[in-house]
């Protein structure tokens, strides 16, 4: 029974991947060809992916957490910023998002360490790009570490508990005015319907009106007519359910169910502590993802930026998480 755990992500990988490329040939048709390359990329690396032995947990994982913080260096060092960040990095043909890349990574990283506190020095280096959307999702990668020691408990309640007395000061100091902003807007969108709060009135305007049906296959008003921004990106969950209606988003939904149970099952058949834990933090990664973004884009949550996992384009964002899943599946 255990050789057949693969089969349920497997078919939701192929869901999702194909109604990507179905809505970036809607969306944004002029992406199709590199996103076809992205995902050729990113089935390259599951295999090579399948090549690490989870039940042979590497000795080096301190050099590969050494690396990963490298990686997550290197944007601060570029001279120009894009929209006030230094998340990516220019390879020419190819840009990167070091702190998507470094996922899997920190992941093995966690899953061998006895000292998963150092894992907070990438989450600064990511903090300090600004990109607190990544930040947050890196920072899920600890949880099953976590709930798997009674002393980390105490410790992230001690924590919780300081961030909660401290809270006005990183309000007022921590937090930037962009992201004061989303918060503000995230409670009140029609306080600034043509600026801040426009993406989340969009997005709940193009969900609403899909119906059961969907207006059609590249009909979308909202989407077609440019009025969602980041229509193939952050909200292509809006922009599709705008154009295949409730029943696209009961596939998207049904899809993410069977990709994250069978990650679930397959943890809890792996064989030693690391490929478990492993296993379970790319689980809960893409849970969270999926209902920060979803939850973003019908406006229960604070708009963040963070895309929806093998829906939104995307290049570095995918191959991560498909050199996870083969590493997950090498055994």
């Amino acid at each position: 029974m255990l050789k057949h755990l693969w089969l349920p992500p497997l078919i939701a990988i192929g869901i999702l991947c194909s109604l990507n490329l179905l809505m970036v040939g809607s969306l944004a048709p002029a992406y199709l060809g590199k996103q076809i390359i992205i995902l050729f990329t990113g089935i390259v690396f599951y295999f090579f992916g399948r090549h690490l032995n989870p039940e042979q947990p590497p000795r080096n994982y301190w050099l590969v957490f050494v690396l990963s913080c490298l990686i997550l260096l290197l944007p601060a060092l570029r001279q120009t910023s894009t929209r006030g960040t230094k998340r990516w990095l220019d390879l020419g043909i190819t840009s990167i998002q070091p702190s998507e890349l470094s996922k899997p990574a920190l992941m093995i990283f966690l899953a061998n360490s006895p000292l998963p506190l150092f894992f907070l020095i990438p989450i600064i280096l990511i903090l300090l790009q600004p990109d607190l959307g990544s930040a947050i999702t890196n920072f899920i990668l600890i949880t099953p570490i976590i709930f798997s020691s009674p002393k980390l408990i105490r410790f992230s309640l001690v924590l919780l508990f300081i961030a909660a007395v401290l809270s006005p000061f990183i309000w007022q100091f921590a937090l930037r005015d962009y992201q004061r902003n989303r918060i503000l807007t995230f409670l009140n969108p029609a306080s600034d319907p043509l600026g801040k709060g426009y993406h989340a009135i969009q997005s709940k305007i193009a969900i609403g009106s899909g119906g059961i049906f969907g207006k059609g296959y590249r009909k979308g008003t909202q989407g077609q007519l440019l009025f969602l921004p980041e229509k193939h990106t952050d909200f292509i969950f809006a922009a599709t359910t705008e154009e295949l209606g409730l029943i696209g988003a009961t596939i998207i939904l049904f899809a993410y169910f069977l990709l994250i149970n069978g990650l679930i099952n397959k943890a809890h058949a792996a064989t030693n502590r690391p490929h478990y834990l492993f296993t379970l933090g790319i689980a809960i990664l893409i849970l969270a993802q999926t209902v920060i973004n979803i939850g973003m884009n019908l406006g229960i949550l604070p708009v963040t930026g963070i895309p929806l996992p093998f829906l939104s384009v995307g290049g570095t964002s995918l191959v991560s998480l498909m050199f996870s899943l083969g590493v997950i599946y090498s055994s």
